[in-house]
C-alpha cells in the first residue's frame, strides 16, 4: 500500500492506543502463521475500537477484527487494510455478585480463573480453552463439559458502521460452536454480561484442574497450534474419524496433524498457512472419502483463505 494512502497515517491521529504498519500476523497468532498486516490497531478503548471501525467503514477500508489469535489461520500474504485487536483496549472483568461484565479482549483463562477464586461456577467447563472472550462468544466455544453460551445473557457489539447494539440471549442463536454472530460477520463483539451460579470455590477449582490435567494429556500444547480444525459431527468425534482414516501424523511441509490428538494441526516449526491449508482438504477429503462424513471446519480463515476453501469445495463462500 502508497505511504500517501496507508491508513496508519490517519489513524495515529485519532485514536490512543498503537498503531502498527505492516505488522507481522505470525505475532499474533496462536499457530504463529501469518504475513504482515497493512496496518493493525491495538486500541486503548472502546471509543478508539469505534472510532477504527468507522473511519473504515467511511472510507471503505476493510477492516478485520483479531483477539488473542486462537482458532484462526492467518494467509501467508497477509490482511489488506485494517487489523484492530480487542486487547488491551477490552480486556475487563467487573464482577457484581453473580453477574459479571467481560470485555471481549479478556482472556478465557483469566474469566475462568477469577470465577472461581470468587466462588462462581458456570465457566468451568471452559478451562484450557484459548482466545479472547469476544472470540469464545462468537464460536460458542466450550468443551465436552460446558460452552461459553449457556451462562451468556446479552452482548454489546459493533455493526459494520460502528454504531453500537445491545442483543439479548434470545437472539443470539447459540448452537454447538454456532452463533448468529458467527454466521453474520458484521458483528465485532466489544463486551458481554454473564449469569453465574455461586458455588464453593473448593469444588470449583477442582474441576478446573481436572479440566487442565485433561487437555495436558490430550492435546499436544507444547506446539503452536489453533484448536480444533473441524467441528464434531452429530454423534461422534472428528478427531476419532480422521485418526480412523488414517491421517494421524499426515504432513504437508512443518504443518502435521497431531500425533497426539488427530483433530488438531501443529507448526512444527516452519509452517506456512498453504501447508495448513492443504493438509486440512487432504484429510477433510480422506475422511469423506473413508466415511461419507463432509467435516466441517471449526477454524476461522482469514482473508482470501476462505474463499479459497469455498472454491475448494465447490459451494458458496461461507463466513470466515
Amino acid at each position: 500500500m502508497a505511504a500517501a494512502s496507508h491508513p496508519c497515517a490517519e489513524l495515529r491521529t485519532m485514536v490512543r492506543g498503537k498503531v502498527r504498519v505492516n505488522e507481522p500476523l505470525s505475532q499474533h497468532t496462536t499457530l504463529k502463521i501469518g504475513g504482515p498486516a497493512d496496518c493493525m490497531v491495538l486500541p486503548a478503548s472502546l471509543d478508539d475500537l469505534v472510532r477504527v471501525v468507522r473511519w473504515c467503514h467511511e472510507r471503505g477500508v476493510a477492516c478485520t477484527a483479531l483477539g488473542l489469535g486462537s482458532n484462526v489461520l492467518a494467509p501467508d500474504e497477509g490482511l489488506r487494510g485494517v487489523v484492530v485487536r480487542t486487547k488491551p483496549g477490552l480486556d475487563y472483568l467487573r464482577f457484581m455478585g453473580a453477574e459479571v461484565i467481560v470485555g471481549a479482549g479478556a482472556s478465557v483463562a483469566r474469566l475462568v480463573a477469577q470465577a472461581a477464586n470468587r466462588g462462581l461456577a458456570g465457566v468451568e467447563g471452559l478451562a484450557g480453552v484459548p482466545g479472547s472472550v469476544g472470540g469464545a462468544l462468537v464460536m460458542n466455544a466450550g468443551t465436552r463439559t460446558g460452552q461459553i453460551g449457556t451462562v451468556v445473557r446479552w452482548i454489546r457489539a459493533l455493526d459494520a458502521t460502528g454504531t453500537l447494539h445491545t442483543l439479548p440471549v434470545e437472539q443470539l442463536e447459540f448452537a454447538y460452536r454456532s452463533s448468529r454472530l458467527q454466521r453474520e460477520r458484521r458483528w465485532l463483539v466489544v463486551e458481554a454480561g454473564l449469569r453465574l451460579t455461586p458455588d464453593d470455590p473448593q469444588a470449583i477449582r477442582q474441576r478446573v484442574d481436572e479440566a487442565l490435567a485433561y487437555r495436558n494429556r490430550t492435546q499436544p500444547l507444547q506446539l503452536p497450534n489453533a484448536g480444533s480444525i473441524f467441528k464434531n459431527p452429530p454423534g461422534d468425534s472428528a478427531g476419532r474419524l480422521i485418526e480412523a482414516a488414517g491421517c494421524k501424523g499426515w504432513r504437508r511441509g512443518d504443518a502435521q496433524v497431531s500425533e497426539k490428538h488427530a483433530n488438531w494441526i501443529v507448526n512444527l516449526g516452519q509452517a506456512t498457512a498453504d501447508d495448513v491449508f492443504e493438509l486440512m482438504l487432504a484429510v477433510r477429503a480422506r475422511v469423506l472419502e473413508q466415511t461419507g462424513i463432509a467435516l466441517e471446519r471449526e477454524i476461522r480463515l482469514l482473508g482470501g483463505l476462505c474463499r479459497r476453501w469455498a472454491a475448494a469445495l465447490g459451494g458458496p463462500a461461507s463466513p470466515a
